[in-house]
């Protein structure tokens, strides 16, 4: 009931500020009207993305607690794996890591070739061993073969030792297609996900899935979409348009985070 209620405030917080910015005084009623609800479909996948992502935050402190006392390795910690992709659908595989960055244990048992491999050298995990803190939203090309976001959590042994690290790997396009799919607007608008960096996580079009806004050769001649995507990497929230390929559209975004890190939940509308 608290997670309702934060998200309930968080949404109610989203709106006021972006509807304001949506509409000009000259707006119609009827347009108006029909421009509110693509709003608050935007608000709405918002809150949906940060449950989500509230929930692999927990699932991973949770299987990081399970793991003290089983360890990272053998029949126990497998089966902790085994409870953590159960998370979702869009869980791909998860692992345990030792204090060498190997991976010792991975669950579904279809990822084994992996076990064994190095994932020291990935930022996000050389980070977590830094830090030994947890980390997410890591946007990785995976040692499984292809881009996915990865999660990982430390584990502690039940004196307080460092031992190794747990993480879940998640398919973006499959996590961000079920979760936006209940507020994706029809017709003339769209909802879609994006790193500040300009990396797009997530598109109905999936030609734009991988992309990045700032330096892929589609966009470098699109001075006002380039512009745009400048604000969408500084603000957090806010309102702009910009013309693609002969079509002009407005585009609202706002923020989920997990960790520290940043996704940037875009509206966009034809107009």
């Amino acid at each position: 009931m608290s997670k309702l209620f934060a998200l309930t405030t968080v949404a109610a917080a989203l709106a006021t500020f972006l509807v304001p910015a949506a509409f000009g005084e000259d707006a119609t009623s009827d347009g108006t009207e029909t421009d509110r609800d693509l709003i608050w479909s935007l608000v709405q996948a918002e809150c949906a993305v940060s449950a989500n992502l509230a929930d692999i935050d927990k699932a991973l402190l949770d299987a990081s607690l399970a793991l003290s006392e089983t360890g990272v390795e053998g029949s126990e910690a497998r089966e902790v794996l085994d409870d953590l992709t159960a998370l979702g659908p869009w869980v791909v595989d998860c692992i345990t890591v030792d204090l060498n960055g190997t991976i010792v244990e991975v669950r579904p048992a279809e990822y084994q070739e992996v076990k064994g491999a190095s994932i020291r050298d990935q930022e996000h995990i050389e980070r977590l061993f830094s830090t030994r803190r947890p980390v997410g939203l890591a946007y990785i090309k995976s040692v499984e073969g292809f881009y996915a976001m990865d999660f990982a959590s430390p584990v502690f042994d039940e004196e307080g030792m460092f031992i190794g690290a747990v993480t879940a790997l998640v398919n973006s396009t499959e996590f961000f297609g079920q979760t936006l799919a209940p507020y994706q607007p029809d017709g003339r608008a769209k909802i879609w996900a994006m790193m500040p960096d300009g990396t797009i996580l997530y598109d109905s079009d999936a030609e734009q899935i991988g992309r990045n806004t700032f330096s892929d050769p589609l966009f470098q001649a699109l001075p006002d979409l380039q512009a745009v995507a400048k604000r969408v990497e500084m603000e957090r929230s806010g309102h702009g348009a910009y013309e693609m390929f002969g079509a002009a559209r407005d585009v609202f975004w706002t923020t989920a985070d997990y960790q520290g890190q940043e996704i940037r939940l875009l509206l966009s509308v034809d107009v």
